[in-house]
């Protein structure tokens, strides 16, 4: 185990990597520049362990929470203790904006790898948006996003063909779920177990597991250690769109 001091010792080479990272990838990259700079420059950058929950949902302050290196479970705050998780988060995902509008966080944030995240403190943010309330825009972009994440969550689990649904779910929680994405994507991995597959997707294991063996045999997916790597996300992509 890192002694404290190697860990101070690597901070600023993760903040400078992590500031690149933001500025390039998810939320803040689609923002205006003079936004986006401030708010890196007002950002603390922290590493989580594996399980470490980092951002607490029923929080009611606290600030901005984004990934910059590594995956991480999201789970509603109302979501049943055996089921929790409904989502995985990755490098330039941001939440936490519900604590600007006086209401407590209703998202949980788990590191699944090792992480850094990203802290915009709430004072920091009151500050910066009070002396300039058009950036409230920029909130509300963030806010439409996480309704986008929560509609495609919605739409992947109205799908009735087991199959899609899972296939939907995998394309979801690696990343590689829309359209717009480069093609072809490079390998995506996934560290979730089958069982955490399986529960996200509403199915029982040994459904899944069928279905995860039928696109190992089309060279769609790998297996790892509580790993999926993504060989052929544009396959995949094709077998949802054409269940539309």
């Amino acid at each position: 185990m890192l002694g404290r001091a190697h860990i101070w010792q690597g901070l600023p080479q993760l903040a400078a990597r992590g500031r690149d990272t933001l500025a390039q990838t998810g939320w803040l990259a689609s923002t205006p520049a003079d936004f986006r700079e401030a708010m890196l420059a007002a950002t603390i950058f922290r590493t989580a362990d594996p399980g470490v929950e980092f951002m607490h949902g029923g929080d009611a302050y606290g600030g901005l929470e984004g990934i910059a290196e590594g995956s991480a479970e999201l789970s509603f705050l109302s979501g049943h203790p055996d089921t929790r998780a409904i989502h995985l988060a990755h490098a330039g995902f941001w939440a936490g904006y519900k604590t600007l509008l006086g209401r407590q966080k209703f998202l949980s944030l788990i590191a699944k790898t090792p992480v850094v995240w990203a802290l915009i403190p709430q004072h920091s943010l009151e500050r910066l948006l009070c002396e300039n309330p058009r950036w409230w825009r920029e909130i509300s972009l963030l806010a439409d996003m996480m309704n986008d994440v929560a509609g495609q969550i919605i739409s992947d689990l109205s799908r009735q063909n087991s199959e899609i649904r899972a296939v939907a779910a995998i394309l979801r929680l690696a990343g590689c779920r829309l359209d717009y994405l480069p093609d072809p994507l490079p390998p995506a991995e996934l560290h979730i177990s089958q069982n955490e597959l399986a529960s996200m997707a509403v199915m029982s294991r040994n459904t899944l597991n069928g279905i995860v063996g039928r696109l190992v045999d089309r060279g769609h997916v790998e297996l790892g250690y509580r790993c999926i790597r993504i060989r052929n996300a544009a396959a995949l992509r094709a077998m949802v769109n054409a269940d539309e």
